[in-house]
């Protein structure tokens, strides 16, 4: 598993973004998660799907919602197509750190309770009140009259209401905000530095020193956070890359696993064919 840091712009007056998505097998990426520094609200207007978050693999079809908080890396597969009404927010849309009213509104995705769930069925109430917002939400943002900005902050407050209420438990997760903030922000320049230099001689004492750790703790660490070794996400990235220049046709095997970091074709063989199931061709064939 890869995981990366998609850079969502959004305006700094306002940040929000709402819009139609289109997602296909094309898309697929259950190896490669990534996260964002915003809140996402998704609705599947048609189309069937897996994701990928925090270790559980949701089924998703036909008006479920999907939601993610902005430290939790995710990842899709797609059957075919996935049509999608995605609502991407920061944080300081709702707290603007003088109220901490303002914080309560964020709840369910910061201090999640055991009936807390990533996707909502479209059996559900909540989830069918929720869509309707959300449709508000769209047709302010294409159309907007006078006072969009404000209708459009209203309704998403009703809709962090409304996972409020069914989120609602008296027993809170351990795994609070702050924890998953430190897990993935305390690697996010060893992600960076992995995604910048897979092709030079990357080791695990030198990631551990840009997290600040000793290397054995850091070892642990990194395979909490990912699942995966310290070497084997950084072979699974090479890997990747090394199959993505060798689809272009324009490299060769050899020319490949060198800009991809690898020195030892037999090594390159091995994890290729670990990663791929297939050994390395020229032109993807």
């Amino acid at each position: 598993m890869i995981i990366t840091k998609s850079e969502i712009a959004l305006p700094s007056a306002f940040p929000f973004r709402i819009e139609h998505r289109v997602l296909t097998a094309k898309d697929n990426c259950p190896d490669h998660y990534h996260w964002h520094s915003c809140f996402e609200i998704t609705y599947m207007i048609h189309g069937e799907g897996r994701y990928y978050v925090n270790g559980d693999v949701y089924e998703v079809s036909d008006g479920d919602i999907i939601l993610f908080n902005n430290v939790e890396p995710h990842g899709w597969t797609v059957e075919d197509s996935l049509e999608l009404l995605v609502m991407v927010f920061q944080p300081e849309l709702i707290a603007n750190g003088f109220s901490l009213l303002d914080y309560d509104y964020l709840e369910p995705f910061l201090q999640r309770g055991t009936n807390f769930k990533n996707v909502l069925s479209s059996s559900e109430q909540v989830t069918k009140d929720i869509y309707h917002l959300l449709m508000e939400i769209s047709a302010e943002d294409e159309a907007h009259p006078v006072g969009y900005q404000l209708m459009i902050k209203a309704n998403i407050l009703k809709i962090l209401t409304l996972l409020i209420r069914f989120s609602q438990d008296e027993n809170k997760s351990d795994r609070s905000l702050t924890r998953k903030t430190m897990e993935i922000k305390r690697l996010a320049n060893v992600f960076d530095y992995i995604n910048q230099h897979y092709d030079d001689k990357l080791t695990l004492t030198e990631a551990a020193e840009m997290a600040y750790m000793s290397p054995n703790y850091f070892s642990q660490y990194f395979k909490k956070v990912t699942g995966q070794k310290f070497s084997d996400y950084v072979n699974g990235l090479r890997i990747k890359k090394a199959k993505e220049l060798l689809d272009t046709g324009e490299y060769t095997v050899v020319d490949a696993a060198m800009s991809c970091g690898f020195r030892n074709m037999s090594n390159f063989y091995r994890m290729y064919k670990r990663y791929t199931g297939s050994t390395p061709v020229a032109g993807g064939k």
